[in-house]
């Protein structure tokens, strides 16, 4: 979901709110949870974008596998759990 500048504005203005009536434990989390995200790598998938071809083809290629039976079902899944 993308936020829109109105709504960020409004986030921002409740944020203040809340820091503004927390007690020192509620402050001390938010103080936390803002350095921890300061310091967040970005954790999206490894790899370069799909263009739709691409993307399109890639289904149309799972989808004749799952067809031909090349898959797993949940009861073999969990056969094979019972193993680990």
């Amino acid at each position: 979901m993308t936020l829109t500048a109105m709504n960020t504005a409004k986030i921002k203005k409740e944020l203040h709110q809340y820091i503004d009536k927390g007690d020192e434990r509620f402050l001390r989390l938010v103080h936390a949870l803002a350095k921890s995200y300061e310091g967040e790598e970005d954790y999206t998938l490894p790899g370069s974008p799909m263009d739709v071809e691409t993307y399109r083809t890639r289904i149309k290629n799972a989808s004749e596998r799952a067809k031909a039976g090349y898959y797993t079902t949940q009861e073999d899944l969990e056969k094979e759990m019972e193993q680990w």
